[in-house]
């Protein structure tokens, strides 16, 4: 009896210490669960795609923006199934395109059926080229947005092609913002019209809009650029969401951790971002979250923060590791968030062999 007594408290302690320790490994560990092919309905109107951004429109709809996107028809529904390149006849390659679905819930992302905007029966672009502007020459890669009242708004990048048979030879004249002016009564189904209001960050500046969430009355933007051959950091901008559309009311994140105006005083951020990346607030979390894949690895990365003004000491962690597919030229890149339920968040990244976003869930 005596000896029973005098091991309750040792069993006690360690069972107490387990369990602090399990739920310690629980909350800061998440454990990573791949589901494959990010919403495989998307092939019933598209061969591939990438720049998968999700934009909150109602209780019942999300959008979702493309940036390039391969048109066709597949010789096989076994190909489709596959999402094998090889079994498609390639019609075109759009610049952008957007789809609408269901509001997306951790009950139905794994068959959620997105529906593309069409023009006469095809999938178009949403963020047209002008009549002086060749499709070839001249695109319009979507990045992420958000919706405002009656406005949905949306970042694109200009990029200039000067010659369409180099492979990645391009630059960013500069990121604007489109705006779609939703119609009385619009439902899914009816015309998108999106207005581009023309250029916001000029040449030169981070590709603000990768990113783009909307909390407290004000826009919070994440933008990558290429600083050197070594170096691919992110900025950080923010804007009152009434002013939007007005370029000089926007500031910019400091190194030190302050809201600036000048936007080439913007720290720079993280340093290793191939691709857009996403910027949510977690509520189950209670943190911001960026997701992005690592340049020259492709590896998933989650940074958490508490608030902004100590974004630049917030840790790094690797979520996923990926691997390049034997022959291919490219790592996988943009990896990001697409939406979260609870305790888990669900983010894609692009595979460049299949050109398809694969979708992960990282679950605390």
């Amino acid at each position: 009896m005596n000896r029973s007594n005098s091991s309750f408290p040792k069993f006690f302690f360690i069972s107490i210490l387990l369990a602090i320790i399990t739920l310690t490994s629980c909350t800061h560990q998440p454990r990573t669960i791949e589901h494959g092919i990010f919403a495989p309905s998307r092939l019933e109107s598209v061969i591939g795609q990438d720049g998968v951004c999700s934009i909150n429109f109602s209780e019942d709809v999300t959008l979702w923006t493309f940036a390039d996107t391969i048109t066709g028809k597949w010789k096989s529904e076994e190909g489709r199934l596959a999402a094998d390149k090889n079994q498609a006849v390639m019609g075109g390659m759009l610049s952008n395109s957007i789809a609408w679905s269901e509001k997306i819930t951790e009950k139905n992302y794994a068959n959620i059926r997105l529906n593309f905007y069409k023009e006469k029966g095809r999938t178009v672009q949403f963020i047209k080229n002008n009549k002086d502007e060749s499709p070839l020459k001249h695109r319009f890669w979507a990045l992420d947005g958000f919706r405002a009242g009656n406005k949905v708004y949306i970042y694109y990048l200009h990029v200039y092609v000067p010659d369409p048979s180099k492979f990645l030879d391009f630059e960013v004249l500069y990121v604007g913002l489109a705006r779609w002016d939703i119609p009385r009564g619009w439902k899914p189904g009816d015309r998108i019209d999106f207005r581009r209001l023309g250029p916001l960050f000029s040449k030169g500046s981070p590709f603000f809009g990768a990113a783009a969430l909307v909390r407290d009355g004000y826009v919070y933007l994440a933008g990558h650029f290429k600083k050197n051959a070594l170096e691919y950091p992110l900025s950080i901008a923010r804007v009152r969401v009434e002013n939007v559309e007005n370029i000089k009311a926007y500031s910019f994140l400091s190194s030190g951790g302050e809201w600036i105006s000048d936007i080439k005083r913007a720290g720079n951020f993280i340093g290793d971002v191939t691709g857009e990346c996403s910027l949510s607030y977690n509520d189950y979390l209670k943190e911001y979250v960026i997701i992005y894949s690592k340049v020259f690895t492709g590896d998933v990365t989650l940074v958490r923060f508490k608030d902004f003004s100590g974004f630049h000491s917030a840790d790094k962690e690797i979520v996923l590791k990926v691997y390049k597919a034997e022959g291919s030229a490219m790592w996988p890149y943009s990896g990001k968030e697409i939406f979260s339920s609870g305790n888990s968040l669900f983010l894609i990244y692009i595979d460049p062999v299949r050109y398809q976003p694969l979708l992960v869930e990282l679950r605390y």
